[in-house]
């Protein structure tokens, strides 16, 4: 009988390396693909990835696994849909979040495509969320406690999730290096990666600055009140909810409250300023549509990555956008992030949008 084949991203690390490894023991064909994201001009450091020793770590746990291994060019779709996208967002006041739309246009998107030239039913990441193939589509859930990714995936469609495996849904990351070193995969005990793979000094503002120098333009730091309090030298260094890089003032601290990208203005106020009785996100996309059909249906919500699920109620306008109303205030909701909505346990995931403004 003909193997059903899958393709899996394998990234260099730990996680990727041993999803292809479940895939293989669960009787799969599959195929290693490293993606070339783009093109490093210095040394990589210790929590990044995407270096020439990643593409190598990659080669030698596909040649462990006895799988073939290939290394993709994707530099001119990650430079335009998550680069410039980035650069894009800051410039214009927003707080993007690049993971996201690695996961949306390029490893469910280019990837997918060349999983498809090849026969590939499936293409599989070494995301920590539990995905569950049912009559009525794709059910998405959250991973373990203690390693949970379902927030990053909220935004991929049925269609995408439909092609996509999840095998280390039920792990966390000490059973995975388990398995690591039971596979006798070279990386089993390599570091995890943590920060964003393009920004290779650790700070995003060296990107914009070579991408967007428009975004280093400098503009008035005001309060609530529109008193002007200071200078700033580019929106693109602050987000909502920051705290550092602000003027001291004299009766306590302030905080980002509100970014203006049209008169480049950053606005500044009190802790309880930062709090939102709701938010309108766009982009939406919906998962599990017979979930959401009613106004004011219970939800719970993600505002950002590893932050509390929140109660909630959500409602689909017909112009296709989201309106979110919190059972309780919540802090920084920041334009530009993504909003996951989840079931009212907060265990399964129901869509997902991009955040455009408070409520």
């Amino acid at each position: 009988m003909k193997k059903t084949r899958v393709v899996a991203a394998m990234s260099g690390g730990v996680d990727s390396a041993v999803a292809a490894g479940l895939l293989l023991e669960a009787g799969f064909d599959v195929v290693g693909v490293t993606m070339q994201m783009y093109s490093p001009s210095r040394p990589a450091h210790a929590k990044s990835c995407c270096g020439i020793d990643d593409f190598d770590d990659a080669r030698r746990s596909a040649a462990r696994l006895g799988i073939a291994h290939y290394v993709l060019d994707f530099r001119e779709t990650f430079r335009r849909n998550v680069i410039d996208r980035f650069a894009d967002d800051y410039a214009s006041g927003r707080t993007p979040n690049p993971c996201v739309s690695c996961n949306n246009f390029v490893k469910l998107g280019t990837l997918l495509e060349y999983a498809e030239r090849i026969g590939a039913a499936y293409v599989a990441t070494g995301h920590y969320a539990r995905l569950e193939h049912a009559g009525d589509g794709p059910h998405l859930f959250r991973g373990t406690p203690a390693k949970d990714q379902a927030y990053a995936l909220a935004q991929l469609s049925p269609h995408q999730l439909a092609r996509l495996r999840l095998p280390l849904g039920t792990l966390d990351k000490s059973g995975t290096r388990d398995h690591a070193r039971r596979m006798g995969l070279p990386v089993h005990d390599k570091p995890e990666s943590q920060d964003i793979c393009f920004v290779e000094g650790g700070d995003y503002r060296e990107v914009l600055a070579r991408v967007r120098p428009q975004s280093a333009a400098a503009g008035a730091i005001v309060t609530t009140a529109g008193a002007r309090v200071g200078t700033h030298g580019g929106i693109a260094g602050y987000t909502i909810g920051q705290r550092a890089a602000l003027p001291p003032q004299p009766d306590g601290p302030r905080y980002v409250t509100r970014i203006d990208a049209a008169t480049r203005t950053i606005v500044i106020g009190r802790e309880e300023e930062l709090l939102a009785a709701g938010l309108r996100a766009r982009d939406v996309n919906v998962i599990r549509a017979e979930r959401l059909t009613a106004p004011d249906t219970p939800v719970a919500a993600m505002i950002r990555y590893r932050s509390a699920v929140a109660p909630a109620r959500a409602t689909l306008a017909p112009d296709g956008s989201l309106a979110l109303t919190f059972a309780r205030p919540q802090r920084a909701v920041a334009p530009g992030q993504l909003v996951a909505i989840f079931d009212p346990s907060g265990d399964e995931v129901l869509a997902g949008a991009t955040i455009a403004a408070t409520l």
